[in-house]
Parts: structure tokens; C-alpha cells; sequence
């Protein structure tokens, strides 16, 4: 058991113990369930920041994102999103999704633009143009 995890029992286990030891009909039941929930969202906010761990990471001019670390970023890819397997073996982009590609498209490539962009075009052939992962 780590210190996290007996941070995150402790406050709803506090809450438990007084209202069962004070036995005195003064806290409302509405009172001790909204405490109760006030404790509950402190440990989803505890929670949602450990699920917050990971980075951007600068690897030679690329600008990888690293799960298993944390802290700032030290870079921003020119597009943040990555491949993503689904159903049926589809290959989609996720832009609001970090890692590395899960897949790559049978057909399509990154092509860079006139505004020094970097675009996929799913109906295009050849090879990549630009390099998505570069850092901005």
C-alpha cells in the first residue's frame, strides 16, 4: 500500500468514523452525504491527477510523448494526435489522443503544406512529405 493510496482511503474512512462515533442526531443525513461526496470528488481530483502522468518528450528532432514520466513538457509536436486500431482493423486518426501509432493506413501520407503545415491525405500514395512527430 503507498502513501497515494492511503491518502485517498483516509479522508472518506475520517468522515465515516465521526458520523458513526458521534452518534448525536445534529448531523443531517443530507449533511454527511454531501460531506461525504465533497470527500469522494477530493479523491477523484487525486486520482485524475495521477492519471495526468506522462510528457512530451524532445527525442534527436522528434517530439515524442513518454507515459511513464511526468512534469512539463520539454517539446509540442507540429500535430498532436495519433493512429488508432479499431474495429475491423480500421486505422483512424485521434487527435485528442497521445502515444505512439497503434496502426498506420494502407494508403495516405503526410504531405506538408504551403504554410509550412503538415497534413494527412488519406487519398494520397508515396512517401511522407513532412514528419508530424517533428518538434514545433
Amino acid at each position: 500500500m503507498t502513501r497515494r493510496s492511503i491518502g485517498l482511503m483516509l479522508p472518506p474512512l475520517v468522515m465515516f468514523a465521526l458520523a458513526v462515533a458521534s452518534g448525536t442526531p445534529s448531523a443531517s443525513a443530507p449533511e454527511i452525504a454531501g460531506a461525504a461526496a465533497l470527500t469522494s470528488r477530493v479523491a477523484g481530483d487525486n486520482a485524475s491527477a495521477v492519471q495526468a502522468k506522462g510528457r512530451y518528450k524532445k527525442q534527436g528532432d522528434n517530439c515524442e510523448w513518454d507515459a511513464n514520466d511526468g512534469g512539463p513538457n520539454q517539446c509540442e509536436p507540429i500535430i498532436k494526435g495519433r493512429f488508432k486500431k479499431g474495429e475491423k482493423d480500421a486505422c483512424t486518426w485521434d487527435a485528442n489522443d497521445v502515444g505512439a501509432d497503434q496502426c498506420r493506413p494502407a494508403k495516405g501520407r503526410w504531405k506538408k503544406g504551403g504554410d509550412d503545415s503538415c497534413v494527412w491525405d488519406a487519398n494520397d500514395g508515396g512517401p511522407d512529405q513532412c514528419n508530424p512527430r517533428k518538434v514545433k
